[in-house]
């Protein structure tokens, strides 16, 4: 009986490494690789790039992201922007623009109204923890002098 027991929770913890494996971390692009964007579409992925420009629209509805030298750009819509500006200094857009950054989730194609964004992919930031600002601490983290 005891040996069933162990042999028992020996596959189980062995179940347990197999799946852990199964939930690997997505796949790294640069944001100036436009094949890897393109072969990335609608999957979820970690994005490297300085962004350009981060700004509000005149609306207030949405945070329209642009990265240098990339056809990628990110969204934030209204509902996020409290949290993401709390998160980042009180002003999301501003610690944004200028920054190299690390991003992470789904790459798809734009679908809003701009005609001149048709098609191009875009990655859409709801949770602070999306974005890592080069030289900061991760969302969540204190700073070395706390």
């Amino acid at each position: 009986m005891p040996k069933m027991f162990v042999t028992v929770a020996l596959t189980m913890l062995l179940c347990l490494a197999a799946r852990a494996d199964d939930t690997a971390k997505p796949e790294m692009i640069d944001a100036t690789d436009k094949a890897a964007l393109t072969a990335a579409m609608d999957k979820d992925v970690t994005v490297n790039g300085t962004i350009k420009k981060a700004e509000w629209s005149q609306t207030g509805k949405v945070m329209n992201i642009e990265f240098a030298d990339s056809e990628l750009i990110g969204a934030v819509f209204e509902k996020s922007r409290e949290a993401l500006d709390k998160a980042f200094d009180g002003d999301a857009a501003k610690k944004w623009t200028g920054a190299k950054v690390t991003v992470t989730g789904k790459i798809a194609k734009y679908g809003g109204k701009a005609k001149k964004l048709e098609g191009k992919p875009q990655i859409i930031i709801s949770k602070a923890e999306q974005v890592k600002v080069e030289g900061a601490p991760a969302v969540g983290e204190k700073k070395k002098d706390e």
